[in-house]
């Protein structure tokens, strides 16, 4: 399967404008490919970081997959590219089409308690899944890179949280050298059900970032910047309007 990914930077941060109708081919492209890489899912906070961060900068410019995933990444890329992009819950997208397909899945992340128990909930739901491999997220990064050597996965589930997942998924696949990582936050917690995902009306409205801090309220200070950056995208907005008329 061969596909054409066309890459944009948005306020200085590469992204791919990306849908449920394009996620499917799209990832399995990577998979039969045998591409060896991971996504970084694109939000406000990544575009504000890739400009201040040189670490997590050259993990995203390294990676094969940045997708939007949030509001600001959305408007960003309708704004300004004039491309349509959807926030997709990746992690049951990626379970479901790796499901679909019967790929091969190895799993890390979360406590050891909510780990096993989103495990056995995972093997329940999606019976065609080759999961070769589960570790908790306390593990130690030599650990789980030895047992992905091991099991060699098409798809490597991270759950880490962010920017953590994506700074391991960099490391890991330079050493491994195949497979395909997909960052998943805290889906672990949310199968396991130890956190609900929004509901569909802040999903569809771009407030998914306000049920989640309410969830979390120790997230906050995670928001301040979230102002400034939507000031930033207005004012890009009206000047790409202005200059483009």
């Amino acid at each position: 399967m061969s596909i054409a990914l066309q890459k944009v930077t948005t306020m200085g941060c590469p992204c791919y404008a990306v849908s449920e109708a394009t996620l499917e081919q799209q990832l399995l492209h990577f998979v039969e490919q045998n591409i060896a890489g991971y996504s970084v899912a694109i939000n406000a906070e990544k575009i504000h970081k890739y400009n201040t961060s040189t670490s997590l900068r050259q993990v995203i410019d390294d990676s094969v997959y940045p997708y939007p995933d949030g509001a600001g990444a959305v408007l960003a890329l309708k704004w300004l590219h004039g491309l349509s992009a959807e926030k997709i819950n990746m992690p049951i997208r990626v379970l479901e089409i790796a499901n679909k397909y019967k790929l091969s899945v190895f799993v890390v992340g979360a406590k050891a308690e909510t780990h096993q128990q989103a495990v056995n909930i995972i093997r329940e739901r999606y019976t065609d899944i080759n999961i070769v491999g589960t570790l908790h997220g306390y593990h130690s990064e030599a650990e789980i890179v030895t047992a992905v050597q091991a099991t060699k996965p098409q798809l490597i589930m991270i759950a880490m949280g962010s920017p953590k997942q994506e700074l391991f998924a960099h490391k890991l696949i330079q050493q491994t050298g195949f497979g395909f990582a997909v960052g998943c936050g805290g889906a672990l917690d949310i199968i396991a059900g130890k956190l609900k995902r929004a509901p569909e009306f802040f999903i569809h409205n771009n407030l998914e970032w306000l049920y989640r801090l309410v969830q979390e309220p120790w997230r906050w200070k995670r928001q301040l910047f979230l102002p400034i950056f939507f000031i930033k995208l207005i004012g890009l907005k009206l000047r790409h309007h202005l200059f483009n008329k």
